[in-house]
């Protein structure tokens, strides 16, 4: 023991230093790690090497501490480890764990092999596609003179025959329900007319493409309105001396009125004619005679709620309602029925006769309640739609039976009544329109100019007028270029004296179009048609014509239609003028 400690230095052991004594040995230890900081096991446990400090070496207490400072010499390079680069700083020591260990190569490697795979794939997928290979089309083109068609539309005056008005407070329709037997057609309070500017309807309210067969266009009901009618008919094309025609077209309809609502083709029936009449048609569908004479009271304004013949429509009404048949593809008004051998006791009822009567019927129905919105419609109405959906061809048309191949003729009667449905807010499937847009290009020429009647002609007049009023109401626009063509040459005849057919489309068509071409077609077709009615007898208001449908449905046939074609200035709004432009399709 010395005053120093416990251990004495000497000069072989300046430290005091004894390696006998187990002290010693640990202290020698310690100087040999503080000198080769790396065990010689594993040479990589350490990255920095420990710096001595002098809190360490003071373990060694002794009377000369500048000794503590004194670097070790070196050992033999033999014995030395692997000497590498010092690394300083969290990511550089980070680095150079990573370099050193062999399981993080590993993962660098995979790491950097992967990033290259992916930024391939994605150099793949990116690369802008190789321009293909241009090939010739040839063929030939001419130039339409569009300007020549001449179809401006008219400006409305106002001044004319009065200021036209919209109601601003349209009636909201109630959901559909069947008729209550309840409440009659003609006990409830008058609604306002539903017009094209009422509430907005289910369909797309901006379809413009001619590709699309739906039409946000007006084709509204408003005109019919009592303080619209004579202004917009003076204003358009008629005159009091057409106004005057309709009235007692209409008075002759309610004369031939039979007790139970409906109309006859064959007017030697009716017990008010009884033959008085001529020219008595032989068609036996009462749901289409009806429907011809409701349209026409309907098409001047007078519903069973309004009008100088309300009990008269009212009643008609009811003779559709009551005739239809309800299954499970909804109501069938076709009205000839075959009783067939009773099963178990109950005799079989089915159907026959055509569309036609089926769309006439259901036209009349869906007029009568986009008019009045008349909650007792609303059901029959609806179930006379959901028939009509039924009956379309896969193809989209229509004919005489449910599903069979279409023909022109009878889809444009079909979709009229599904515009007029659509007016009414009554539920009309979107696919219904795509697929008469396809039926009308099976049976289009000249790219939709002329139609035929169930394939392509540039011949059928009728077919064609029908046609390109189908395209308007499924949206084509005025300035589409088939349509202009084809309406100019519509524009270019004159009334047919024998196909009053043809007549009452051609007007509706050119009317919607508007311009000159409408100014010389109207005039000349509102005369013919006052200067032809009859003005004596029981036959006064009425028309006939010797043509060919003339002989089936007779004297009612053709006085619906001059009555109707006599209303076109109010009946249905211009689809192409924007102040009729509206919400509903």
């Amino acid at each position: 023991m010395t005053e120093n400690g416990p251990y004495e230095a000497t000069a072989n052991d300046p430290l005091g230093l004894d390696s006998g004594s187990t002290r010693n040995r640990e202290l020698a230890d310690l100087r040999a790690e503080l000198v080769h900081p790396y065990p010689a096991e594993n040479p990589r446990l350490l990255i920095d090497p420990p710096v001595p400090t002098a809190d360490v070496v003071n373990l060694a207490p002794c009377a000369d501490k500048s000794l503590l400072l004194q670097t070790a010499p070196d050992p033999p390079a033999s014995n030395l480890p692997p000497q590498r680069p010092e690394l300083r700083g969290p990511w550089t020591a980070w680095l150079g764990n990573l370099l050193v260990d062999s399981a993080a190569r590993s993962w660098l490697a995979s790491a950097t092999v992967h990033a290259a795979a992916v930024l391939l794939l994605s150099l793949l997928a990116f690369t802008r596609p190789q321009q293909a290979s241009l090939g010739w089309l040839e063929g030939t083109w001419q130039q339409e003179n569009l300007a020549a068609l001449d179809l401006d539309l008219n400006d409305l005056d106002a001044a004319a025959g009065g200021q036209f008005v919209v109601p601003h407070n349209p009636a909201q329709h109630t959901a559909i329900t069947e008729t209550s037997p309840q409440h009659s057609l003609t006990d409830r309070a008058h609604i306002d007319l539903h017009t094209e500017s009422g509430k907005s309807i289910v369909w797309s309210p901006a379809i413009e493409h001619i590709s699309r067969p739906l039409t946000p266009r007006g084709g509204g009901m408003s005109g019919r309105l009592t303080q619209n009618r004579r202004g917009l008919a003076l204003s358009g094309g008629g005159t009091e001396g057409s106004e005057a025609a309709v009235e007692l077209g209409l008075a002759w309809l309610a004369t031939h009125q039979f007790a139970d609502g409906g109309w006859r083709f064959d007017l030697v029936t009716c017990p008010q004619c009884g033959g008085a009449c001529r020219n008595s048609g032989f068609v036996k569908s009462t749901t289409a005679s009806t429907g011809f004479a409701l349209l026409c009271f309907m098409g001047a304004g007078y519903t069973q709620h309004e009008g100088p013949y309300q009990e008269t429509v009212a009643k008609g009404l009811y003779y559709l309602i009551n005739k239809m048949l309800l299954t499970s593809f909804g109501g069938d008004l076709r009205d000839n029925s075959i009783i067939s051998d009773e099963d178990d006791g109950i005799p079989l009822t089915k159907k026959q006769g055509d569309m036609y009567s089926h769309a006439i019927a259901t036209l009349a129905l869906c007029e009568a309640y986009a008019m009045t919105g008349d909650e007792n419609l609303a059901g029959p109405a609806q179930q006379a739609v959901d028939f009509t959906v039924h009956a379309q061809h896969e193809k989209g048309g229509w004919r005489y039976e449910p599903n069979e191949p279409g023909d022109t003729s009878v889809t444009g009667w079909q979709l009229t009544a599904l515009k007029s449905a659509s007016l009414g807010q009554l539920k009309v499937p979107r696919a219904i329109w795509y697929r008469a847009a396809e039926f009308l290009d099976s049976v289009e020429d000249e790219r939709g100019a002329t139609y035929g009647y169930k394939s392509p002609s540039k011949e059928r007049r009728s077919m064609s007028v029908v046609g390109l009023f189908s395209r308007m109401l499924l949206g084509w626009p005025r300035d589409h270029t088939p349509l202009r063509k084809g309406m100019a040459r519509i524009a270019d005849q004159v009334p047919h004296q024998n196909n009053m057919y043809f007549n009452y489309y051609a007007s509706q068509a050119l009317h919607h179009m508007g311009g000159s071409g409408w100014q010389r077609w109207n005039t000349r077709m509102r005369e013919y048609l006052v200067k032809s009615q009859a003005t004596s007898g029981h036959e006064r208001g009425s028309w006939y014509f010797q043509e060919a449908w003339s002989n089936n449905g007779g004297r009612l046939y053709t006085t619906a239609l001059s009555i109707l074609t006599l209303e076109v200035y109010y009946r249905y709004m211009p689809m192409y003028q924007e102040v009729f432009v509206s919400d509903a399709p």
